[in-house]
């Protein structure tokens, strides 16, 4: 059977909502740190990366991801995170597997040591990838414009 554009143009507006939604459970996960919402949201390989642009900030693996949410979640609390720009998507319509989110703006409020600390204007990339019907993350990259270390997120 032949897909007409108006079909296919249906499947675009599916994943981009879907990934739209996985994106908003994401940032709903961080600000309550949960680490259970968290293990839903990325695919566990050994592979993945979620890096930043701090030179502590460099995770390959599930383990190592996990081990720094954990890390923030410990030492960071009061999580607000606003988008400020529109989230932009590349790729991800059938048949492909793979998809990119693109945020020019968002910022992040949060109380670390007790003081409160807000980075505003951080880029984020997302790349989510498809296994059967459901959509993961598989890397990460938040580019902050502060130099502020606030968490030791070193694996050991």
């Amino acid at each position: 059977m032949t897909t007409t554009w108006v079909e296919r143009s249906k499947d675009a507006g599916s994943w981009k909502a879907e990934l739209g939604q996985r994106f908003t459970a994401f940032v709903d996960a961080y600000e309550r740190g949960s680490l259970d919402a968290l293990r839903e949201l990325f695919w566990h390989d050994d592979d993945i990366v979620v890096v930043g642009t701090h030179s502590n900030l460099h995770f390959v693996g599930w383990s190592q991801v996990e081990h720094s949410f954990r890390t923030q979640f410990g030492s960071l609390s009061d999580i607000r995170v606003t988008l400020r720009s529109e989230q932009l998507w590349h790729g991800g319509e059938p048949p492909s597997t793979m998809a990119c989110l693109t945020l020019p703006a968002m910022d992040i409020a949060l109380v670390a040591g007790g003081r409160p600390v807000t980075f505003e204007g951080i880029r984020v990339a997302c790349a989510f990838e498809r296994r059967g019907t459901e959509w993961r993350m598989v890397q990460m990259h938040w580019s902050l414009p502060r130099t502020e270390v606030l968490v030791d997120h070193r694996y050991r």
